[in-house]
């Protein structure tokens, strides 16, 4: 059984769900990738060359610095992690963009948060352990395995570290691994707590389901007055109600619109059809299936067996575990299969061929399907060739056009003028989040159909179907509530089912309290909260560990009530290796989680004790200083 969040969080509403972000890498692992990092990449397309030399710190929290350096370092990791991930070159403006700026920024004050609070309490470390941590890093190694100071100091300069900046990180870096794990380390439950909480989860109940449905009750459907559709039109107002609208004026000119201007010539489509002749001609065709044998006497005893109907070719797949995407090999022409072409296409679908010696060895076929050849005349695609031709041109025609309607917008004139002038057609409509017409299909319009404002000039946009458009905000429209005209046959409707739920939800409430059954029972056996019910109200199970045995519940459904008869209920097996895993997956969820709200309560305490301030000019140097 896997920890379902919802569950876990009804067994204990105390705890807030929390998963553990802050990484436990060593500080040593950490600086060796940077280092690398900087080292084959070299700070290409990441200078820093414009930031005045006077600009040493981006601010401070506390008595700690946190340094033009440190924050470069940390921008240009980001910037080039991020380009890897996303396989291009990004620049600082596609991370600010994104937001990620600004995480860099806050993973820096929290770090020189932990920092200050290390200094605080005193908490360093030696030279020699500094040392100690540095010698032992394998980037730093020649190839006798031992330190390399040579190594060390190319890695150093290509990272832009002098050898005291880097000692001095790794020292602060290493106060604050202690301090972050004295608080995060220790924290745990004991084991009862864990254990009342897996059988709590693991706690199972065997249950029925009676089905009660519409054709269960007697109904008789009355057609509502106007008054109860519109009691029930003010009690359900947001499920009828036009969302805030805009008037729409839009002129457009689509290849369409001009196709049939264009003069059709019988060469030019003669000339094409034989451009496009295998197209409209193309030969029989088989789908094949195909397994390869390690020998010829393999191969030879499966088609033996084959034939004696002792096994098939799907058999053969299944006893190596290969499914029917793995076997299949494709569409071919009998021009284009090179192996067996002659035995394959004489023979019918279904039959295995082979073996035949191919590059992978023997291979067995087996035809799939015989795909018939297809031909088709000139004259019989002469219609098709001519709409096409028409249409191709007709976008020749459109582009010609735009430089003409650019201008005419340009030199202040109107959607109408484009239809007057041009030969655009004009269309209206009203716009909002539930229109559904064909041209807000293209994304080009359906943009600028929602960031177009009131009082914008229209301008000459593109379609993806090489036709052009213009549009005009001519007014919004407030939200409202439809009148019962508008909605009658849907009030009508709903009124209907409602009332059939509720002649259903009665019934099935007095057979539950007669203990008297109808219609369909569903039996259902050890069942735990995690349980889903296909075609079943989501709360159902929610509502069998809500009971008592022998006792019931009403769920309503659509057009449906289900009759809860709760059974039996069987306790939590702790000595389970289910429930021993449960068990030790609930310990370290919980621990995670009381580690992450001591280590936030402290880094907030720290902050509201520790004075922040951000220089926002240096801030901006280094952005601008980003080539």
């Amino acid at each position: 059984m896997l920890l379902n969040n919802k569950h876990f969080t009804q067994a204990t509403a105390f705890l807030q769900e929390k998963i553990m972000t802050k990484s436990k890498t060593s500080v040593s692992k950490i600086f060796v990738w940077i280092l690398l990092g900087f080292l084959f990449v070299g700070l290409i397309g990441f200078g820093t060359g414009n930031l005045s030399g006077n600009v040493k710190t981006i601010g401070k929290i506390g008595d700690t610095d946190i340094t033009v350096n440190q924050y470069v370092r940390a921008l240009q990791s980001e910037l080039r992690n991020t380009s890897q991930q996303f396989g291009q070159q990004l620049t600082l403006q596609q991370l600010q963009a994104f937001g990620i700026q600004q995480r860099v920024l806050s993973r820096l004050v929290t770090d020189k948060l932990l920092e200050n609070e290390a200094t605080k309490l005193s908490l360093s470390v030696d030279d020699s352990s500094v040392r100690d941590n540095i010698i032992s890093l394998n980037a730093f190694k020649g190839p006798d395995g031992a330190f390399n100071q040579d190594a060390y100091n190319y890695a150093l300069e290509n990272a832009g570290y002098t050898s005291a900046e880097f000692e001095e990180e790794i020292r602060a870096e290493t106060a604050r691994n202690i301090l972050s794990q004295s608080i995060l380390s220790g924290n745990t439950i004991n084991k009862i707590q864990a254990e009342l909480l897996a059988a709590f989860l693991l706690e199972a109940r065997s249950f029925n389901i009676q089905v009660l449905t519409a054709d269960s009750v007697d109904f008789i459907a009355q057609n509502p007055t106007d008054l109860e559709l519109q009691e029930f039109l003010d009690k359900n107002t947001e499920q009828y109600t036009v969302p805030e609208s805009k008037m729409i004026s839009y002129a457009i000119l689509e290849p369409e619109m001009l196709a049939d201007s264009v003069p059709i010539d019988n060469g030019i489509l003669q000339n094409i059809y034989e451009e496009k002749k295998s197209e409209y001609n193309k030969p029989e065709e088989r789908t094949i299936d195909r397994l390869s044998f390690l020998s010829a006497d393999e191969a030879s005893s499966a088609i033996s067996k084959i034939k004696n109907n002792d096994t098939d070719f799907d058999e053969l797949s299944l006893e190596r575990g290969l499914t029917e995407d793995d076997v299949a090999y494709g569409t071919f022409s009998k021009e284009k299969l090179a192996d067996a072409s002659e035995e394959i296409f004489s023979a019918k679908i279904g039959e295995v061929v082979g073996p035949i010696e191919t590059d992978l060895g023997p291979v067995i076929f087996r035809v799939r399907e015989i795909v018939a050849a297809e031909s088709t005349s000139f004259d019989d695609a002469k219609n098709s060739l001519a709409k096409e031709y028409a249409l191709s041109e007709a976008k020749k025609l459109v582009d010609e056009k735009i430089e003409e309607s650019q201008n005419l917008l340009a030199a202040g004139g109107t959607l109408e003028d484009l239809v007057s002038e041009v030969g655009f057609k004009i269309e209206k409509i009203l716009f909002n989040e539930e229109t559904d017409i064909p041209v807000l299909k293209d994304q080009t319009f359906a943009r600028s159909a929602q960031n177009t404002e009131i009082g914008e000039f229209p301008e000459i946009k593109e379609l993806s179907n090489g036709g052009l458009f213009a549009l005009r905000i001519d007014d919004l429209v407030a939200a409202r509530t439809k009148n019962i005209e508008e909605v009658r046959s849907e009030l009508e409707s709903a009124i209907e089912k409602q009332k059939i739920q509720i002649k259903l939800d009665q019934s099935a409430n007095d057979l539950l309290k007669n203990n008297q059954y109808k219609g369909e029972i569903l039996s259902f056996n050890d069942k735990t909260r995690d349980a889903t019910l296909p075609d079943m109200p989501e709360n159902v199970i929610t509502e069998i560990f809500n009971l008592e045995i022998g006792k019931g519940k009403v769920v309503s459904g659509d057009q449906k009530s289900y009759i809860l008869r709760l059974k039996n209920v069987s306790e939590a097996d702790l000595s389970t290796d289910n429930a021993k895993l449960l068990i030790s997956q609930i310990k370290n969820q919980i621990n995670n989680s009381l580690s992450a709200d001591l280590f936030e309560s402290f880094a907030n305490m720290a902050r509201i004790n520790s004075k922040l301030d951000i220089n926002e000019q240096a801030l901006n140097a280094v952005h601008s200083s980003f080539q």
